[in-house]
């Protein structure tokens, strides 16, 4: 099961590894570096991890017209504390995701919607133990990118992310991963 994961993994680092790679030969192409203050809609997620940030990059290729092939990944990292023993326990997750996007060129301001299937990596570390566990879900993004300079732009957006992993065992538990973001990013348009 650890394999598949790892397999799984890789196969979506070298992914998106192409997608970056192919976006030096493509006119359209834009990469994103991007930072977003996390709400999840978990209640227990919330009360051990509270909400904070995560920070990413992602790419969009032209495809046809107004719709982009759509990757990226990003990073939460957190520390909270345990419910009923109040001790200390850090969270990390990590989705990578590849989708498609629609963008509407409208000169100085460009407007978009974006959809993806994640692959969520889940690394939590506590006195009780530590997990690490892995789930598909999605990530959808809408936003508005502005012109700042030449093919500089600023990125405003809102999204949901959903994903519930479970963990091995006799007694799995889950971990609800979802909720809202907004954020800011800068996009370079190549």
């Amino acid at each position: 099961m650890i394999m598949a994961k790892r397999s799984a993994t890789a196969l979506i680092a070298l992914f998106l590894l192409s997608t970056l790679a192919s976006a030096a030969d493509r006119a359209g192409t834009s990469v994103t570096l991007k930072a977003s203050y996390f709400f999840p809609s978990d209640s227990v997620f919330r009360e051990v991890y509270s909400t904070g940030l995560f920070y990413g990059a992602d790419v969009a290729v032209p495809v046809a017209g107004p719709l982009r092939l759509w990757a990226g990944v990003e990073l939460f990292a957190q520390t909270g504390q345990l419910s009923i023993s109040e001790e200390p326990t850090k969270v990390r997750i990590l989705p990578l995701f590849a989708g498609l996007r629609l963008e509407f060129d409208r000169s100085k301001i460009r407007p978009y919607l974006g959809a993806a299937a994640a692959y969520f990596l889940l690394h939590e570390e506590n006195p009780l133990g530590t997990a690490n566990e892995g789930g598909i879900g999605l990530i959808s993004q809408a936003g508005v990118q502005t012109r700042l300079s030449g093919a500089l732009r600023l990125d405003i957006f809102a999204g949901y992310r959903a994903c519930t992993v479970l963990s091995r065992g006799d007694d799995p538990v889950s971990a609800k991963l979802g909720g809202f973001s907004a954020g800011l990013g800068l996009t370079v348009h190549f």
